[in-house]
């Protein structure tokens, strides 16, 4: 029973999801609606917790939650008996939670068809944003014609080069991931980039000159969003995968390898 018992620490290590069985085991039957309600969660949240609990959880004829059976020896195992310290160490020791908003993974993961449709309307935005008014990519500019159309080709291919490393990277590894969430956790590390391309697209497209200060500034925005989106993919490879916390952050430092290289090449 103590084998069965640790293949939920992991599952368990996140406070919410022991608050979910605790509400759960608690009301005997509880509707989702009930459950974000007595929680405050977001329906994306709530959905993502509520898939990793699929074998401590079933429904009911009306389609209420309630504990199966190998739920109910968890429940008194894990969280009855706190007795289990690697579920705190787990919840301390991941720092990157405190800069990388979980619950906007939360929302993503929540509905898979959903978030891929939007993240690559995000990645198509941000390599047109990147194809008309950023200059990083200027010496393949100068090989090829076409200037912003190669900018945003660059772009959008680099984040699916991003997530073609990884895959390969987990597949030597050989930890487990879902192909959907892995492709989720990694695109939202687009998003940090819009703190940067969107006033850069309005100083482009107002003509306003970009020397000295304002360059400097940006330079810096820059850096800075380049560091959070690479936490940003550190944390969806961590939540979409068996990968423990070194392991992420590893697979993330290789990425930010991968561009250092590029640019020395590029630049």
């Amino acid at each position: 029973m103590e084998t069965g018992s640790n293949k939920y620490l992991k599952v368990l290590s996140n406070p919410i999801r022991q608050k979910i069985l605790k509400l759960v085991s608690e009301q005997g039957s509880i509707s989702f609606t009930h459950i974000k309600e007595e929680l405050s969660l977001t329906d994306g949240s709530l959905f993502y917790h509520l898939k990793s609990l699929t074998e401590l959880l079933e429904k009911d004829s009306q389609n209420f939650y309630k504990l199966s059976d190998q739920g109910k020896i968890v429940i008194d195992k894990l969280i009855h008996k706190v007795a289990v310290p690697e579920i705190v160490e787990d919840k301390k020791g991941w720092f990157i939670d405190k800069l990388t908003f979980p619950d906007l993974f939360y929302f993503f993961f929540g509905d898979p068809l959903r978030s891929l449709i939007e993240l690559n309307a995000l990645l198509l935005i941000t390599a047109w944003l990147f194809g008309v008014s950023n200059s990083y990519f200027s010496s393949v500019e100068s090989i090829l014609s076409g200037g912003a159309i190669v900018n945003g080709i660059v772009s959008f291919v680099h984040w699916y080069l991003y997530l073609f490393i990884i895959f390969i990277s987990l597949k030597i590894m050989k930890l487990e991931y879902k192909f959907k969430e892995l492709w989720i956790g990694v695109f939202v590390g687009i998003i940090p980039y819009f703190v940067y391309l969107i006033p850069t697209g309005i100083l482009h497209y107002t003509n306003t000159p970009t020397d000295n200060w304002i360059g400097i500034i940006l330079s810096i925005v820059f850096i800075i969003c380049k560091i959070y989106s690479t936490l940003f993919v550190i944390q969806g490879i961590n939540m979409s995968t068996k990968s423990n916390k070194y392991q992420s952050v590893i697979l993330g430092l290789i990425l930010i390898l991968i561009d250092y290289i590029y640019l020395m090449i590029t630049l």
